[in-house]
């Protein structure tokens, strides 16, 4: 039976590619380079897309006609719409098609005429949503992480193989184009797979200046990911064949953002630019088919309104009496990561008042030696002390940012040393510049405690490790909740009050079955517990009893805001039959949050979390150099699966399932009792070898692994 379902899947995987090819040669010959597109269903209507390009008329409007039809050969036409493509917006057409029949698949093409006849696109094929009280069964795929720069689309291939014709839509949950034409953390361009910007004076330059790779700034650099990016024959074909309902997660602007604010200098200058948010954001609205940047006609033009800081792409999607998706926007409102980049490792992030006060004093009592000795350089007698590690702190500086001058330094280094400053770090710095450390253990027995930046682990003035990467649990949790509490909220406030407004009266009113809520980043446990004694026997020889603790391994996502997040998923579990599918963190997870149960399904195309992972640490001047790294990392999910399920340390969340070096999607069915979930996984070393024209050898690289949810218990689907 496994073998006749494999000849099927082959059969119509060729079927498939076959009518793809042609397809995108006809049309990337013609005015209609990119395709067609559709999205944001509803009972009454959907959204359309496409562009065309005319040399001849480079930088005129041109005049474009839309006709909807209920069949392919467009015999019965119900829409018919005179629309123009503006040279302002790309040239892109959006328009929100009113006046559709509910649960009915429509067929969609566009037309221009050059001068010499009409000249039409590839015909796309939709579908409205059902009407809100009809008890019909749901199934969409799940898709994110789509990385073009030497990266094929296999997954989305597989898809189409898979699903030629039974999917109502498909959820795209961010991350949409990458910014950087070649990131060597994680992209490596090819002739075939790569993006060149015209404008590069309009980028960002990253990198070795003599030979750098570029990050989005400009509208025309955003413009150039979306083209490229759409250039891909399996990614129109599914655009063509489904609508699609998508959100942006960071790279649609610009790598672990918030807001305005990018990441790449790690604190080395402020990277906050509405400008180029602004950009991003219109490309996006230009280019993908939902609501943002439509008018009230429903035509595309986009003003400031509609852009950061008043952009607004959350939105809810009913689809029938079983499924409302709550689709939600992590980036645009959410603030800092709670530890600076550019933090000083020696400052104290929460002192011992306020760790006292936080934990009460019993808890403190246990806890107190674990936290790191301070003093307040600003005490009588300290002066000398203070002036000398200031200026090893400014040398360190200027080691460190090559654009400082000796006097922005010195300011440096006098500001970070002038106050409550980790003992444990003075001594590091003393001890770096050959001179006797200051501090005996005599003396900090005496000191206060609590926690710095050093114990959070940033050993370095500038780093994404130790802020947003390979983070020590423990105090951050405590860290955590004394900004959690001193803000009232704020400090984790992700979703800003406004969503969180929306999303706590959606779930509050919505009668659908199921209301699953759309994260584009992950609410998963990242936790590596190296104090595990189920872990020890996986440790390798020689690894360091000071990283014997545990660590949080990426605090972009919403293990970063752990607080918000718990009461996010109470919301959840008080609204009865809910779910949450997310995505960014390119792994595969079932995490069980106490009764909530979320869907990570891996990335379409971008490197997998354990090459991430791997390539992070092996950065890392002090991580890199552990014993045995390749072997311990390559047991990342196992690792991940055993931290979370000590429930003493670790209650909030069990994994379930975790599977941290493939690519894929998943296919999710939702009737009034089920909600039922397949992961389709292919090994992440395949993402550079192009299977377009294999569907054989392709089918046969995918593996399935499926879960259901019924009556509140979570099982593995049977038969697969």
């Amino acid at each position: 039976m496994w073998k006749m379902r494999l000849i099927v899947r082959v059969a119509v995987a060729a079927a498939v590619l076959a009518m793809v090819v042609p397809a995108q040669a006809a049309a990337g010959g013609g005015f209609f380079p990119q395709g067609v597109a559709s999205g944001d269903p509803t009972p009454e209507s959907v959204i359309v897309w496409t562009r065309v390009v005319d040399p001849a008329r480079a930088d005129a409007d041109l005049a474009v006609t839309l006709e909807v039809a209920t069949d392919p050969g467009f015999t019965d036409i119900v829409v018919t719409k005179e629309l123009t493509a503006e040279a302002r917006f790309d040239h892109c057409v959006k328009y929100w098609t009113y006046g559709l029949g509910p649960a009915t698949t429509y067929y969609y093409r566009f037309g221009y005429d050059p001068g010499d006849g009409v000249a039409y696109s590839r015909t796309g094929r939709t579908r409205t949503a059902p009407p809100p009280g009809a008890d019909v069964p749901v199934r969409f795929a799940v898709v994110y992480g789509q990385d073009y720069v030497g990266h094929y689309y296999n997954s989305y291939a597989q898809l189409l193989a898979d699903h030629p014709d039974d999917l109502d839509f498909v959820v795209h949950i961010g991350d949409y184009v990458y910014e950087t034409t070649g990131d060597p953390s994680f992209q490596d361009p090819t002739d075939q797979r790569k993006v060149e910007f015209e404008d590069t004076g309009g980028a960002i330059a990253l990198g070795d200046p003599d030979n750098p790779y570029y990050a989005a700034a400009s509208l025309a650099n955003y413009r150039t990911l979306y083209r490229t990016f759409r250039s891909d024959p399996m990614l129109q074909e599914v655009h063509a064949k489904y609508p699609m309902v998508v959100i942006w997660d960071d790279h649609e602007y610009s790598n672990d953002c918030w807001g305005d604010v990018a990441t790449y200098f790690n604190g080395r200058k402020d990277e906050a630019d509405p400008v180029r948010r602004r950009n991003s954001e219109q490309a996006f609205m230009e280019w993908v088919p939902v609501v943002a940047g439509l008018s009230s006609d429903g035509i595309l033009d986009i003003g400031p309104d509609d852009l950061y800081p008043s952009s607004h792409i959350y939105r809810n999607i009913r689809y029938g009496a079983n499924l409302d998706l709550l689709m939600t926007d992590y980036r645009a409102f959410r603030p800092d990561h709670l530890i600076p980049e550019g933090a000083f490792p020696g400052a104290i992030a929460v002192d011992e008042p306020t760790a006292r006060q936080l934990l009460g004093d019993e808890a403190w009592d246990a806890v107190r030696t674990k936290l790191d000795p301070y003093v307040d350089t600003r005490t009588l007698g300290l002066d000398v002390l203070r002036e000398t590690a200031s200026l090893i702190a400014a040398q360190a500086y200027l080691q460190a940012d090559p654009e400082l001058d000796q006097a922005a330094a010195i300011a440096k280094g006098q500001q970070a040393l002038s106050g409550k400053v980790s003992a444990t770090y003075v001594n590091l710095l003393f001890e770096a510049a050959g001179l006797p450390a200051p501090f005996d253990a005599t003396a900090m027995a005496t000191m206060p405690r609590g926690v710095s930046y050093l114990f959070l682990g940033k050993t370095s003035l500038y780093s994404s490790m130790g802020s947003r990467y390979m983070v020590m649990y423990d105090p951050y949790q405590l860290l955590a909740g004394a900004l959690f509490v001193a803000s009232g909220g704020a400090s984790e406030n992700a979703y800003g009050d406004e969503q969180m407004g929306w999303i706590t009266g959606r779930l509050a009113i919505s009668p659908a079955q199921w209301k699953i809520l759309c994260s584009s980043v992950s609410m998963a446990p990242m936790i590596l517990d190296f104090t595990n004694p189920a872990i020890a026997p996986m440790l390798p020889e020689g690894f360091p009893d000071a990283l014997k603790t545990r660590v949080t391994i990426n605090v972009d996502q919403w293990e970063g805001f752990p607080n918000m997040r718990e009461i996010v998923l109470g919301m959840l579990r008080a609204a009865g039959k809910t779910a949450v599918i997310s995505g960014d963190i390119h792994a595969s997870f079932v995490a069980d949050h106490q009764g909530v149960y979320e869907f990570t399904p891996p990335a379409i195309s971008s490197e997998s979390l354990e090459g991430m992972v791997l390539d992070a640490v092996k950065s890392d001047p002090i991580l890199g150099q552990l014993p045995g790294l390749d072997e311990l990392l390559a047991q990342l999910a196992p690792l991940l699966q055993i931290s979370a399920a000590d429930d003493t340390h670790f209650p909030q969340a069990d994994l379930a399932y975790a599977e941290t070096k493939s690519n894929g999607f998943a296919v999710v069915d939702v009737d009034a009792e089920t909600l039922k979930v397949v992961y389709r996984l292919i090994d992440s070393s395949e993402v550079t070898t192009s299977y377009y024209d294999d569907p054989g050898t392709l089918a046969g690289l995918f593996r399935t692994v499926g879960f259901v949810v019924q009556d509140g218990v979570l099982s593995p689907l049977e038969g697969q």
